[in-house]
């Protein structure tokens, strides 16, 4: 594996450029996702798209099959995700990209109450496939217990809701230690344009100085002897095109290209 390949955009494909997309508030997207990923140079992508409708998924995921690999949200409920998985194993004989599942805001205690019988039908239903289990955790929101779900899993990833430079310069670095010894699971962190922590959908660009700050962690965690970290997943193609989030995504967009051309990989 390559370092680009380590690399995932979030978000949603849109057939229609120009409307609203989820988690946006109001503001219109003119940037699908395939379109953001190919922008970054991203190879996988993060299809959330049937997290919120299962309709018109086949012609969603037509406008990502050239991605490298595909994780595709499944929806809140125990049953919706268990139906929305069997389906996807039927579309991954179409589209070969696809080589897993995400389920969003897992095992929040404000969330949605997910048990390990579910999981495991879920699971189930994901092994004719071969698809992996990725899960999404926040690590700074309380969240039951993880351990008897670790048999089911294959990965973790990992987002900070509250963005504060203690985090990032005191926190960061032995809490993803601690995931990776101690659950053993690939592991993804995310980074957001939006200060969703402070601000929720209404449209607030992380504060600049912080935004590189955790960019730069991010990244240099994917590489050399501490390279805890498996993956970078960024959020999302509808930001990527507003102009109030502009300087944010061009100084990413020229730290990722500096950073992948200036690390030397060996075979």
């Amino acid at each position: 594996m390559s370092l680009r390949d380590k690399f995932w955009m979030w978000g949603y494909a849109q057939e229609k450029p120009g409307t609203v997309v989820p988690f946006c508030g109001s503001i219109r997207s003119h940037c699908s996702l395939e379109t953001a990923a190919s922008y970054f140079g991203m190879p996988n992508v993060v299809f959330m798209n049937g997290m919120h409708s299962q309709e018109r998924l086949e012609e969603n995921l037509a406008l990502i099959q050239d991605s490298k690999q595909i994780l595709c949200g499944l929806p809140h409920g125990q049953e919706q995700a268990l139906a929305a998985a069997s389906r996807l194993v039927e579309l991954a004989k179409r589209f070969p990209a696809i080589r897993g599942v995400v389920l969003d805001d897992f095992l929040q205690l404000s969330g949605h109450p997910t048990t390990t019988e579910g999981i495991a039908a879920i699971r189930r239903a994901l092994e004719p496939a071969g698809l992996e289990l990725f899960v999404v955790m926040y690590s700074d929101v309380n969240h039951l217990e993880l351990t008897p779900y670790l048999p089911l899993i294959d990965g973790i990833i990992l987002w900070r809701w509250v963005s504060t430079e203690h985090f990032w310069r005191a926190e960061f670095g032995p809490l993803i230690h601690r995931f990776k010894a101690e659950y053993g699971k690939k592991l993804f962190h995310g980074l957001y344009l939006q200060n969703f922590g402070e601000h929720s959908s209404s449209m607030c660009p992380q504060e600049f100085e912080l935004w590189k700050m955790q960019c730069m962690k991010v990244l240099e965690a994917l590489r050399g002897s501490y390279a805890f970290l498996d993956g970078c997943v960024l959020l999302q193609n509808a930001h990527v095109s507003h102009p109030m989030f502009r300087d944010h995504v061009i100084w990413f967009k020229q730290t990722l290209d500096w950073f992948l051309a200036t690390t030397t990989e060996r075979a």
